[in-house]
């Protein structure tokens, strides 16, 4: 709007402008203070003193949600401003910050009023056709979809104490995962509930549920370990892995809780617990050219249990809410100290992400509804 037209609005309009700017001033100022209050500034020096400089707001667009254009100092790249957005985003009367990047220099910033991860993230209706085909893992801040192809995927780990959303997230995985016909869902559950649903299926010949019997699971892991050592012996000589099929299926081995596992062998017998821990260590370190992928499950990835050789084997690491801090950098490194601390009051479902090629990722996890919805969605799916 041009001054001239400004002085021919209606006393309305002009009172919508004069409140639109002062809203812009507000945002500008409060940018500016909030920058400096958490070190995004860099610092010039004068002949008249220290010249404290912040990334300058280009451009302003109210609305739902208001959004800003900001040009990035010198040196600064936008995850800078990612690493302190949840202290900037308070001050600005937002719950959190969206950053997209705008050529080398420039950053939109969206002043998001709720938190994305709030609403339930539904179940996928359609199953997987082949282990080819994408898993829904969950939904970003973004609200992009995170997916992976199983086939394509790492070796992973993921952790969350009681009550974190990573039984439900488990269950989900694997009702997306029951379907085809080149998977196999296979490994260990000392509860007897991940697998219950498995019941009378293909996949159960390869599932050892409760501890009634601990010597069973050392045999699963053992016969595992044999199929990895035929297929890679049967490879021919112009592959360096397997192609996934129905005669030669994915086997996606699961750990289910799998400190209380090795605490259970070891009580029974300590050499159980070693030779264990020695069967897993192979699967990770030679199971992925032999389509083997494994999948540890813990409410915290300790590092006695899980130590730098398997946290490294697994490149895919999901944490659900946590206890404590160290919990989420044993798993996210990269995670700031103060992220940490955030985590621990994650709500249900909500959990960061680690991922070959992605940065460190908060998401919420589908939401396949009840135990039962789960088992009816298992049987559902290997009887389709």
């Amino acid at each position: 709007m041009t001054l001239f037209d400004f002085l021919r609005a209606g006393r309305d309009q002009k009172d919508d402008l004069r409140m639109d700017l002062y809203e812009v001033d507000r945002i500008t100022d409060t940018w500016r203070r909030a920058c400096e209050g958490v070190g995004l500034v860099q610092r010039v020096e004068t002949v008249t003193g220290t010249t404290v400089v912040t990334p300058e707001i280009i451009n302003i667009t109210l609305g739902t949600p208001t959004s800003f254009i900001i040009r990035l100092l010198p040196g600064q790249v936008i995850s800078d401003v990612a690493e302190v957005g949840h202290r900037l985003a308070p001050p600005l009367g937002a719950t959190r910050l969206r950053l997209s990047p705008r050529g080398d220099m420039w950053v939109r910033v969206e002043l998001m009023k709720t938190d994305a991860l709030d609403r339930l993230v539904p179940f996928p209706d359609l199953p997987l056709i082949s282990a080819q085909d994408t898993v829904l893992l969950g939904i970003t801040e973004e609200d992009l979809p995170i997916e992976q192809s199983w086939a394509a995927a790492p070796h992973a780990v993921v952790q969350g104490v009681t009550g974190s959303g990573k039984s439900w997230w488990m269950y989900s995985l694997l009702a997306q995962l029951a379907a085809p016909r080149d998977v196999i869902v296979c490994g260990s559950d000392p509860s007897g509930l991940l697998f219950r649903p498995f019941k009378g299926s293909r996949h159960e010949p390869f599932q050892v549920s409760g501890l009634a019997e601990p010597m069973r699971h050392i045999e699963l892991a053992q016969a595992v370990v044999e199929e990895m050592d035929r297929r890679v012996t049967a490879l021919p000589e112009h592959l360096d892995q397997i192609e996934v099929s129905e005669a030669l299926p994915l086997l996606v081995v699961v750990f289910e809780e799998y400190p209380g596992l090795l605490r259970a062998l070891d009580q029974t017998d300590p050499k159980l617990g070693k030779q264990m821990r020695s069967l897993v260590s192979r699967l990770l370190a030679e199971g992925r050219k032999s389509g083997i992928r494994v999948l540890l499950i813990t409410q915290r990835a300790e590092a006695n249990i899980i130590g730098g050789f398997e946290r490294a084997m697994c490149s895919l690491r999901i944490s659900f809410r946590t206890d404590n801090r160290d919990a989420v950098r044993l798993l996210h490194p990269d995670a700031m100290a103060d992220e940490g601390d955030r985590h621990m009051t994650a709500a249900p479902g909500v959990a960061l992400l680690t991922s070959p090629g992605l940065p460190l990722t908060r998401f919420r996890g589908p939401s396949i509804g009840s135990y039962r919805t789960y088992c009816q969605t298992v049987a559902s799916r290997i009887a389709g």
